[in-house]
């Protein structure tokens, strides 16, 4: 990837001052520089964002990401510092101007310089929708800007989604939905993304379906595993035939959304809630390496 080189105009521009303060800063050694054989400075993006953290300059970093997001050098920084309260915030200020393009951008550029995606979609995508629906709550942003910055998480991850390297088939099938009452399509959409990255065969329900469309999808394509996202008023005990058709093979149901406040002990008809992303991806660690040992044992 080509390196980001600016002169000092524009870094004069982007903190906003005068070039001779710029200048200042250099011969002082506080700002990193290099001159070209014509004696221009010259200055690297992963200097001038190590500036702004060290010296606590006032300007926030987040507000020049943009101009930064090719830098691997930058990118590897901020992921190295977890400092993810900065992608987060630039994940939201795209989002509420409908910028899919430049989430997308986003998600690709930290996903290629090794941010795992439970860490982009639980410190990234979930910060940024509860942000936008708390602006939107307290009559901040309006409907319509809620909608625009929604499509743009949707669309972006739908971009995103075509460059995360997803391997060959292990031959296992899920099904996830959102049930009845929970209408949060983009986690939905994360989710998938998440379990094709896995090898799993995705069959994705959409938002809001309904409890007998979803017995429907278990009885003729019989998935291995279901994952669901229901509202707190959804009534769990009715995923009573769900769980009786999966016990056939061993099947599991896992719960995510707002059904992350039920204790598990009071139905044996969840396998486990998962409050996170990190917690999706655990689950399927924790089967395949109890599949793994089962087989040990059989063999021996």
């Amino acid at each position: 990837m080509t390196e980001i080189l600016f002169t000092t105009a524009d870094v004069s521009q982007m903190l906003q001052v005068d070039k001779s303060t710029v200048k200042r800063w250099t011969d002082e050694g506080k700002l990193k520089c290099f001159r070209t054989p014509g004696g221009h400075r010259k200055f690297r993006a992963e200097d001038l964002y190590q500036f702004m953290s060290e010296f606590n300059y006032g300007i926030s970093p987040l507000n020049l990401y943009p101009q930064f997001a090719s830098d691997e050098a930058v990118i590897r920084r901020i992921i190295v510092k977890k400092e993810y309260n900065v992608l987060a915030s630039v994940c939201f200020n795209s989002a509420i101007q409908g910028k899919q393009g430049d989430v997308a951008k986003l998600f690709s550029e930290v996903y290629r310089n090794g941010l795992a995606l439970p860490i982009i979609f639980d410190e990234v995508l979930r910060p940024t929708l509860k942000r936008v629906g708390d602006l939107n709550n307290s009559g901040k942003i309006s409907d319509a800007e809620m909608q625009l910055a929604n499509n743009a998480l949707s669309s972006a991850i739908i971009l995103f989604s075509d460059i995360v390297i997803k391997p060959g088939s292990i031959g296992k099938r899920v099904l996830c939905c959102s049930v009845e009452g929970d209408n949060n399509e983009i986690e939905l959409k994360a989710l998938a993304v998440l379990l094709e990255s896995e090898g799993f065969d995705v069959l994705n329900l959409g938002a809001s379906a309904s409890l007998a469309s979803v017995l429907q999808l278990i009885a003729s394509k019989q998935p291995h595993h279901v994952y669901l996202r229901v509202s707190d008023s959804f009534d769990l005990t009715q995923l009573a035939k769900a769980k009786e058709m999966l016990s056939t093979h061993d099947g599991k149901i896992f719960v995510m959304g707002n059904a992350q406040k039920v204790q598990i002990s009071s139905t044996p008809l969840i396998d486990r809630v998962c409050s996170t992303f990190k917690e999706i991806a655990g689950v399927q660690h924790d089967l395949f390496v109890r599949k793994t040992i089962d087989q040990n044992e059989i063999k021996n």
